[in-house]
C-alpha cells in the first residue's frame, strides 16, 4: 500500500471519524498509530522467532542485515563504564538497531596453556564527534525552507526531500526533519549519525556526528535561520591489533556464539555461580543503549563481534510521501492493529468489537 492508502484503510476502519461521532484525526496522528502497529507486529515476529504463520521471516528479509562486523574496543580505565576488575571490551551499538537476531565473537586462546590468554598487542583508533544542536526555528512560517546537513569534507549529506523542502507550517514539525536526517545517514557510508545520545553522554536536541577519519565542520542550515555547526574533535581508544594474530605463535582462533545476560543476572554469571561463569565457547555478554560489552577470563581474549541484526524500518509518513517499507501483506494488519491501539488509547466502546473482528478474520 502507498501511505495515502494506509490513511484511508485506518480512516475506513475508524467507522466513528466517518459518522462523525469524533474529531477526525490529524495525519501525524494516522502516522503514530501506525507506526507504533508497526513496531509490535516487527516485535512481534522476532520474538517468535520468524516461526509465526502470519508474521513470517519474508515479511522483514528487507530489514536483516548480514555479517555485521565490529571490531571490539579495550575500556579505557577512566571510562566510567566499566569497572576496572572484570576482564571486558565492548563495542558501540549502531544507531539504526532495533533488534539483535543472534552474535558470535572470534576468541584467541593458546592451546598448549589453556589457563593463560595470549597476548595480543592493541593499537589506537581515533574517533571524530561532532555534536550539532538541531537549529531554532525562524521567525515565520514556513518553517526550516531548503534545510540541509553539511560537512567541510564529505559535502552534502543531506537535503530535504519534497514537499518539506519548502519548509513546514508549525514548530512542532521539526521532529519530521529530524527522523529524516537520520534516516537518511543510517546507510552513509562513512558516518554514523546518533540523536541525543552516544556513549552514556546524553546531549539535548543535537545530532551527534561520529566517524573514523576528520570530516571537518558539520553544520545545519536553513533559509533564514541562524546555521547551527560544530567542528569535529578526536577520541582515542585502543583496541586489538588483529593484524598482528598471525604472529602469536600458539593460538586457537574460533567464532563462538554469546550468551546476553540480563543486567541483574550478569553478576551472577560473571561471579558466584560457577556454572554460569563466561567461557570461551560460550561469552557472556551485556547489551546496553549504547553498548555491547563482552567478558573473558584469563584463558582467552575477544577479539572481534560479528552480529546479525533487525534494522529500524523507515517511518511511515504521508508529509514525506513515505510508506511502510515491510512487504505488502502485512500492511492490512498493521492498519488492524494501528486502530485497535486507537480505540484502545481513546476508550472507544467499540474496542472490544474490533478485538474480535480481528480475531474472526485472522483464524
Amino acid at each position: 500500500m502507498t501511505t495515502r492508502e494506509l490513511h484511508l484503510a485506518f480512516n475506513q476502519r475508524a467507522m466513528e471519524v466517518a459518522s462523525h461521532k469524533r474529531d477526525k484525526f490529524f495525519p501525524q496522528e494516522v502516522d503514530a498509530y501506525l507506526n507504533k502497529a508497526m513496531y509490535r507486529l516487527l516485535e512481534k515476529g522476532v520474538n517468535r522467532k520468524f516461526q509465526d504463520t502470519e508474521i513470517n521471516l519474508s515479511h522483514v528479509t528487507a530489514l536483516l542485515k548480514k555479517n555485521k562486523i565490529l571490531e571490539v574496543i579495550i575500556p579505557q580505565t577512566n571510562d566510567p563504564m566499566y569497572e576496572e576488575h572484570l576482564d571486558s571490551v565492548y563495542t558501540t551499538i549502531p544507531p539504526d538497531m532495533y533488534w539483535l537476531v543472534n552474535g558470535r565473537v572470534e576468541t584467541i586462546n593458546d592451546p598448549l596453556n589453556c589457563e593463560v590468554a595470549p597476548t595480543l598487542a592493541s593499537t589506537t583508533l581515533q574517533e571524530w564527534v561532532a555534536v550539532v544542536p538541531f537549529p531554532s526555528p525562524n521567525g515565520s512560517s514556513p518553517y526550516y525552507p531548503s534545510l540541509q546537513v553539511t560537512s567541510t569534507s564529505a559535502g552534502t549529506l543531506y537535503t530535504a526531500p519534497s514537499p518539506i523542502s519548502a519548509g513546514v507550517t508549525s514548530t512542532s514539525s521539526a521532529y519530521v526533519f529530524i527522523n529524516d536526517i537520520l534516516e537518511e545517514l543510517y546507510s552513509h557510508a562513512t558516518v554514523r549519525c546518533y540523536w541525543e545520545r552516544y556513549r552514556d553522554i546524553y546531549y539535548k536536541n543535537s545530532f551527534i556526528f561520529v566517524s573514523y577519519s576528520n570530516l571537518g565542520t558539520f553544520s545545519i542550515t536553513a533559509t533564514g535561520v541562524t546555521t547551527s555547526s560544530a567542528a569535529q574533535s578526536a577520541t582515542s581508544y585502543n583496541k586489538y591489533n588483529r593484524a598482528l594474530i598471525s604472529n602469536i605463535t600458539s593460538k586457537n582462533v574460533a567464532l563462538y556464539p554469546v550468551k546476553v545476560n540480563e543486567a541483574n543476572f550478569l553478576y551472577s554469571s560473571l561471579r558466584e555461580n560457577v556454572f554460569y561463569n563466561t567461557r570461551q565457547r560460550e561469552v557472556s555478554c551485556d547489551q546496553t543503549q549504547d553498548y555491547f560489552t563482552f567478558y573473558a577470563d584469563d584463558s582467552f581474549i575477544v577479539t572481534r563481534f560479528y552480529f546479525d541484526y533487525i534494522r529500524k524500518p523507515r517511518t511511515i509518513s504521508l508529509l514525506l510521501n513515505q510508506s511502510c517499507e515491510l512487504a505488502d501483506t502485512i500492511h492490512p494488519k498493521i492498519v488492524d492493529l494501528a486502530v485497535e491501539i486507537m480505540r484502545l488509547d481513546t476508550k472507544d466502546q467499540a474496542y472490544s468489537a474490533t478485538v474480535q473482528d480481528i480475531e474472526l478474520r485472522t483464524q
